[in-house]
């Protein structure tokens, strides 16, 4: 539906100030990310050109370094920006002085982090606030919907109400938020009402984009309607999500932050790289980033590897270079950290670092701030001295769960991390178009399987390293061939069946337990003989049905913020 704009007469002054900061705790410089073909902010600003009753757009942000790129952005936008060098937090103060130095009559307040912004119905709010010069605030409603208006990310008031409201924001909670005292001291201002189209009244959508999951919400929906040569506008978007509601389900777990709440800050420390490949960090950035979405806290971690470094920066997490319990490597302009230097700053300590290794016993004692710690499947001594080790799937080893040596044990398939990509490539199953995909560090081990598939004509895929398509590959493979892990569970959720080539006597161990407990024959490779012995009759078979595996991380994140 298309909300047609009328021209009005202006008499007033209407400034429309985009609120941002590069610094977010979830998603760090969120507003450069990339919707479709441009950044999120240019989807903003190209939506407020479009108003028939703006005046000026103006970007406001807070003196701070990170907020330069943004500075520089309204500078090669032709944009004025407003750079306020008071206190970080008082929000209220900012946009007062913001209105007061652009000379706003009417002041629109629009968030950053909302792309689906909508000027014919900017329109519709601002001409009513006109046509009531003693109304201070213009809020929609619609008399018979109970659902909330759908046009995120946008309020509206004259410049007197926002001084008013900052002169009565005397407390931290109230100053730091976009004008909470509007609602509590609702008899000092004058609220009008308007109804706009019924179509725009919408339960259960989320289009603010606070973090990773916002993002790829926002970016399939703009995919689909660039395939269909739509546009990427708020009217679009709610009639493709009435044709397909499942889309929601990308980004609807995501947590929206109240006015009070307490906020919690969480330290990862991976080992990634080289010996220890990267399984341990994929399972930990699905974890952290549903950690981010679902109870809004945000993460950081500690590696040392340069490809994870780089990842977890894209994702959009803060990243100190260092290890735990041995020499760290140095990465290129990186200073290598201590834990007891960054500690200090978080709330809960998670660690997923090689189960054969570990710091020394008594290492706890050394940290500088006691803090909650939960480790992954690693059953050396240092991780007795953790509160919670969590042993996703079935890699429990055969111990006393009742032994006090040992912290609590959350483990079992309901706790079994599938990362997004794996979730989202079983919707729904791809063609099986690869026979087998490989991955194993051996190289001679590589080399025999590419013969293999030189020899016999079977479809083998073999992956020399850490390959970002692996999702991707996993998902079109009848088999999946590779050293025990977390990608044994990927497989089976994808409907492709795991083959093991364990590299060590424990991992052998792990696997024949797996197997065994998944319900699965046993199929194991030990030697080159077993190519010929194991591997080809599995290839000739086309007859194995899977057990179906589900995402546990939610389970997970629920006894985490139990923890803290």
């Amino acid at each position: 539906m298309t909300v047609k704009s009328v021209p009005t007469t202006k008499s007033e002054k209407v400034v429309a100030f985009v609120v941002a900061r590069l610094s977010s705790s979830r998603l760090p410089a969120k507003h450069f990310r990339t919707i479709g073909s441009k950044p999120l902010i240019s989807w903003i600003i190209d939506q407020l050109r479009l108003s028939r009753e703006v005046d000026e757009i103006v970007i406001t942000t807070v003196a701070e370094e990170a907020n330069r790129p943004l500075q520089k952005w309204a500078t090669e936008e032709k944009l004025p920006c407003f750079w306020y060098e008071g206190e970080v937090d008082h929000v209220t103060t900012r946009l007062r002085k913001a209105a007061e130095q652009y000379g706003a009559d009417i002041c629109i307040l629009v968030s950053g982090d909302c792309p689906l912004i909508y000027a014919p119905l900017i329109d519709m709010l601002v001409r009513a606030l006109k046509n009531d010069a003693d109304t201070d605030i213009v809020r929609p409603v619609h008399v018979r919907q109970k659902k909330p208006l759908a046009l995120h990310g946008i309020s509206m008031a004259r410049t007197r109400a926002w001084q008013l409201g900052d002169d009565l924001s005397g407390r931290p909670e109230l100053k730091e938020h976009h004008f909470p005292i509007f609602g509590q001291r609702p008899d000092l201002f004058k609220v009008s009402t308007i109804s706009l189209p019924s179509e725009f009244y919408v339960s259960g959508k989320r289009f603010s984009v606070d973090t990773l999951a916002d993002l790829e919400f926002m970016n399939t929906v703009c995919g689909i309607l660039s395939e269909r040569h739509q546009t990427f506008d708020l009217s679009s978007v709610l009639r493709l999500l009435a044709e397909k509601p499942e889309l929601c389900s990308i980004n609807n777990h995501v947590h929206q932050r109240r006015l009070i709440e307490d906020i919690k800050k969480v330290l990862f420390v991976i080992d990634a790289g080289g010996r220890f490949a990267y399984g341990h960090l994929m399972r930990s950035i699905e974890l952290a980033s549903q950690i981010t979405e679902r109870l809004s806290w945000p993460v950081a971690f500690m590696v040392d590897d340069q490809y994870a470094f780089n990842l977890l920066t894209e994702h959009g997490f803060n990243v100190f270079a260092g290890a735990l319990g041995r020499t760290a490597t140095a990465l290129t302009g990186q200073k290598n950290h201590h834990l007891n230097d960054l500690v200090i700053d978080y709330d809960l300590l998670v660690v997923d670092i090689f189960d054969q290794r570990g710091p020394e016993k008594g290492w706890r004692k050394e940290l500088a701030k006691k803090i909650p710690i939960a480790a992954f499947d690693n059953f050396q001594p240092w991780s007795q001295e953790v509160n919670l080790l969590l042993v996703p799937g079935l890699m429990l080893k055969n111990i006393d769960l009742d032994d006090p040596a040992f912290p609590k044990i959350i483990s079992g398939l309901d706790y079994v991390i599938l990362r997004r990509e794996i979730r989202r490539l079983a919707r729904p199953l791809r063609p099986k178009d690869i026979d087998l995909l490989v991955y194993l560090h051996d190289t001679n081990q590589r080399h025999q399987l590419e013969t293999l598939a030189a020899k016999t004509g079977y479809r083998i895929k073999v992956l020399s390293s850490f390959d970002n398509n692996f999702p991707a590959l996993l998902a079109r493979s009848r088999y999946f061939l590779s050293g025990f892990g977390s990608s044994f569970y990927e497989a089976l959720h994808l409907n492709t069946t795991p083959l093991c080539w364990p590299d060590s006597k424990a991992h052998l161990s792990d696997v024949r337990r797996f197997y065994e407990k998944i319900g699965l024959p046993v199929k194991v490779l030990q030697s080159s003989a077993d190519i010929e012995k194991v591997l080809l009759p599995v290839l000739q078979n086309d007859s194995v049905i899977n057990p179906k595996i589900q995402d546990g991380t939610p389970q997970i994140v629920k006894i985490l913020a139990e923890l803290v």
